[in-house]
């Protein structure tokens, strides 16, 4: 069970149309009741998020349960509390006979007896091809041979929203078993994409805040703080997004024998984005306690940052293995042929700013 922060539509940047494919799929049924009876329209029964890591889909999740329960609130005057249920398709795999079966009718049970008790249930399943993949995808094709059934036999068993929501979320929805995604049981998919240049500036905006100390010289360009971070983040994304020889990252071979070059900014996300506002913030934390002096975010600890983000090959697969990055790719993965990461050395001007701490 996972607490529910307050999360409304707008602390989720860069994903407007995922945003507005929810909306239209869960909330318009939910709150229009009348209106889909009058069209005899079928509400949904759940939703799978898909797209590549770190890029939003479990805030995506948690954000639904907020707004979607505030709103039924709202509509019907009860008091109501959402009931998020976040499962890692993993830990429902078990090596003992009928036991991750077991565990996938106990998840089902729980929502159905919290929504009797007034709760408004989401079952949240992350990795979800780990455990409602084909058979042929999955080593653990035993398992998954009785496993898919019974998800699919309790997925019959939901009226519809007004029941229990169900999520389920995925970097590779090409694994997942037709079944489950057939009409009927998850009828809505919707992609969670990496944000684009506009979508980044959003999510930085949302984590630079004005209330962070900021570097003395940006103030001195703009009238107040808000408009100087607003500049910052201009620039900051310009530069981040730049075609530039160090920014190339991988290079995608495909079947057709074309070779495409994908760039830093190609592989971001909301994850790396959070992470490189917390890896300046430190930055200008230690620069303070060096000098002793008042000291804030500047430009460069946010381009140090990114730089860092994707050297230090935390977030990436640390082999040249095509398979553990077509998880990280927009590419249909019939068509890769192989992937190889491209480390060039960096230029006379990143290294020079780069001495800078």
């Amino acid at each position: 069970l996972d607490v529910v922060p307050e999360l409304p539509w707008g602390k989720v940047g860069g994903q407007e149309a995922a945003l507005q494919a929810i909306k239209d799929a869960i909330e318009l049924p939910l709150l229009h009741v009348d209106l889909f009876k009058k069209f005899q329209h079928a509400t949904p029964k759940g939703f799978l998020l898909y797209g590549p890591p770190g890029c939003g889909k479990t805030l995506i999740g948690k954000a639904t349960a907020y707004n979607l329960t505030k709103q039924l609130r709202e509509k019907t005057g009860a008091e109501m509390t959402e009931y998020f249920m976040h499962v890692k398709g993993p830990e429902i795999l078990n090596k003992w006979v009928g036991e991750s079966e077991r565990m996938v009718r106990e998840l089902f049970a729980t929502a159905r007896e919290k929504r009797r008790e007034g709760f408004m249930p989401f079952v949240f399943i992350d990795e979800a091809e780990s455990i409602l993949g084909t058979r042929r995808a999955s080593r653990y094709s035993n398992i998954l041979s009785t496993l898919v059934p019974m998800f699919c036999s309790e997925m019959d068993g939901i009226d519809s929203l007004n029941d229990v929501v169900i999520i389920l979320a995925s970097n590779r929805a090409d694994l997942i078993d037709p079944a489950i995604l057939r009409p009927g049981r998850i009828d809505r998919k919707i992609k969670v994409n990496r944000p684009n240049k506009q979508g980044a500036r959003d999510v930085y905006r949302i984590y630079l805040t004005d209330d962070l100390p900021y570097d003395g010289a940006l103030a001195k360009e703009a009238d107040n703080v808000g408009a100087a971070v607003e500049q910052l983040v201009e620039r900051f994304v310009d530069w981040q997004f730049a075609k530039r020889e160090e920014n190339k990252f991988l290079e995608v071979t495909l079947r057709s024998g074309r070779k495409e070059t994908l760039y830093r900014s190609d592989l971001i996300s909301g994850a790396i984005i959070a992470s490189v506002v917390e890896r300046a913030k430190a930055m200008a934390i230690k620069r303070a306690i060096a000098t002793q002096q008042e000291e804030g975010i500047r430009e460069t600890d946010l381009q140090l940052a990114f730089n860092a983000e994707y050297t230090e090959n935390d977030i990436f697969p640390a082999t040249d293995v095509t398979e553990d990055w077509l998880k990280l790719i927009d590419y249909d993965p019939e068509n890769v042929v192989k992937i190889t990461p491209v480390r060039p050395l960096a230029d006379a001007r990143w290294r020079a700013i780069s001495g800078v701490i």
